[in-house]
């Protein structure tokens, strides 16, 4: 028999235990409970947060991950560079697309740390982000130069000089072979015909 039962035998019906007698009771009670830790041993935790259990993709989930694929993809493949490269163009529209491109990037680094700024936060990260992508601008300028090659600007005033003299050629040419009034209407329909030749110009060379 337990030493809870012998208590229980021992007590008479109407007798009441002291306050020290209850405490004794309650202690021995207690004391009878064997600690898990002694029978499993030690219970050990790894190091780090639990791992998460994610659960596997429903099927919406599942499609929306093919057509952000496929949105992803059309993306790149409609990229400038990607599209220069892949249908081997020259090398100077290569090189202008990318110096282009990281125009852009230093653009929206320049903006993030505007936004960033105002709120009161430090930029200099993002200012050293953007100062980096300048710097390539700029080493990508000075190759494009080192090639020997340059975009032709149709409309700067050496090209504009240019064609001035290559039209006076023409009329002093068309002057010894025509009459005063085919020569008149020449000159006329010449005009006509080099009206907004810097755009249709610009279109053949880019």
């Amino acid at each position: 028999m337990s030493e809870i039962e012998d208590k229980n035998v021992e007590s008479k019906p109407g007798d009441s235990p002291t306050g020290k007698e209850a405490i004794g009771s309650r202690a021995s009670v207690v004391s009878s409970v064997v600690p898990l830790h002694s029978v499993t041993g030690p219970i050990k935790r790894g190091r780090g947060r639990p791992k998460k259990i994610h659960p596997p993709p429903t099927v919406d989930d599942l499609a929306y991950y093919a057509e952000m694929a496929r949105i992803r993809e059309e993306f790149i493949s409609e990229d400038p560079v990607v599209k220069s490269t892949s249908q081997r163009k020259e090398a100077l529209e290569v090189l202008h697309n990318i110096k282009l491109q990281i125009a852009q990037e230093a653009a929206a680094l320049n903006f993030a740390r505007i936004e960033t700024e105002k709120y009161g936060k430090d930029a200099a990260q993002t200012s050293s982000r953007r100062i980096t992508a300048l710097r390539e601008v700029a080493n990508i300028e000075l190759e494009i130069r080192k090639l020997g090659v340059q975009m032709l600007d149709v409309r700067s005033e050496r090209v504009q000089k240019l064609v001035g003299y290559l039209i006076e050629v023409v009329q002093e040419a068309a002057l010894k072979v025509l009459d005063p009034k085919e020569f008149d209407l020449f000159v006329s329909q010449l005009g006509a015909s080099l009206e907004g030749w810097e755009e249709r110009a610009e279109h053949i060379i880019t």
